[in-house]
């Protein structure tokens, strides 16, 4: 058998068998579960009048949020800005916050559950639920919060943090927590879109919800929809 024969011969031995090819094992199909984000555009909205404008509103109603704006509000508040760097500072560029995305669904995001993925600026599906399903069954959540089109959930793990003394590990995660959420406040100002945080809320129970390992830490929920004309905005 000439050696040419048997190297036509193989591919599709391989086929038959079900084994990939090498060549064709590194062209492998993206994951079903990752949603592309766009990428981030350029405003001409002022932080000036941002900061003017900031209002926390909970009377919040739909559609949710479309695929370019939840885009948006995650690059806001964890993008990357420059390779490897987010657009919030973090101790020693650790990074310890992760951010979820709970929508109802608009025409250009399906309802469910998402974490989103700087790196790849993009969401990773981790579940079916929307805001109603998720969070409305949780006891003593806020109706205004499961009411809402869409809602943000930032998450710490302080363990990523260096350093042995793990209070401070702690503080720097908080903090980090609170520059992601002023970011991605002032980002849904000025997209026109209302928004707030959440307090006195069972985080825990959200954590649960959403399936989180035990050192993942819920921190703050903000609540983003649109603004109902004539409804006055809060704090």
């Amino acid at each position: 058998m000439s050696r040419s024969f048997v190297n036509r011969l193989f591919p599709v031995a391989l086929l038959v068998l079900g084994v990939a090819s090498p060549v064709r094992s590194q062209a492998a199909a993206p994951a079903r579960d990752r949603v592309a984000l766009p990428a981030p555009a350029i405003s001409t909205f002022s932080l000036d009048a941002a900061l003017r404008a900031r209002r926390t509103t909970r009377s919040l109603t739909g559609p949710a949020l479309s695929l370019g704006e939840a885009a948006q509000l995650l690059w806001s508040a964890q993008g990357e800005n420059r390779p490897g760097r987010r657009t919030v500072p973090s101790a020693r560029a650790r990074y310890p916050l992760d951010l979820y995305l709970v929508t109802e669904g608009s025409p250009t995001l399906a309802a469910g559950t998402y974490r989103y993925l700087p790196g790849e600026q993009a969401l990773r599906s981790v579940g079916a639920k929307g805001v109603a399903a998720l969070l409305g069954t949780i006891k003593g959540m806020q109706p205004w919060i499961a009411k809402s089109p869409s809602v943000f959930v930032v998450t710490g793990t302080a363990a990523r943090m260096s350093g042995s003394d793990a209070d401070a590990r702690r503080h720097y995660t908080f903090w980090e927590s609170g520059a992601a959420s002023q970011a991605l406040l002032l980002q849904a100002t000025a997209l026109g879109l209302g928004s707030g945080v959440a307090s006195g809320v069972d985080l825990e129970a959200v954590g649960t919800a959403l399936g989180l390992p035990p050192e993942e830490k819920v921190t703050i929920l903000l609540p983003v929809g649109r603004l109902i004309p004539g409804e006055r905005p809060g704090q």
